[in-house]
């Protein structure tokens, strides 16, 4: 056990089972801690194994990438064009009314 444990577990049993985890702990020369965790190694890599069962009866793959895909056409923009700078070109009109109705 090389790596870095950084993640804890906490879990809830009885005082009972927890007594006669650190007796099977100690019976075997490991911590409580070292015990669980093995017990837990082997329940994952018994589910993995299960899963790899599985995906190689009924053909299923991790592999997530589509093979095979249409190209559809892209999308195109029914909204219409918005028309931008009307209302700079009304304040202009209008500024040039009211400069023309004061030069006469």
């Amino acid at each position: 056990m090389s790596e870095k444990l950084l993640a804890t577990i906490t879990h809830k049993c009885s005082l009972t089972e927890r007594s006669q985890l650190e007796a099977i702990a100690k019976a075997r020369g490991v911590t409580l801690s070292e015990l669980v965790r093995l017990n837990n190694q082997v329940c994952i890599s018994a589910e993995f194994e299960r899963i790899q069962i599985l995906m190689s009866a009924l053909g299923v793959t991790t592999d997530t990438r589509a093979n095979d895909f249409e190209l559809a056409p892209p999308l195109r923009d029914v909204t219409p064009p918005k028309t931008t700078g009307i209302k700079k070109a009304q304040l202009r009109e209008q500024l040039s009314l009211i400069h023309a109705v004061d030069k006469q």
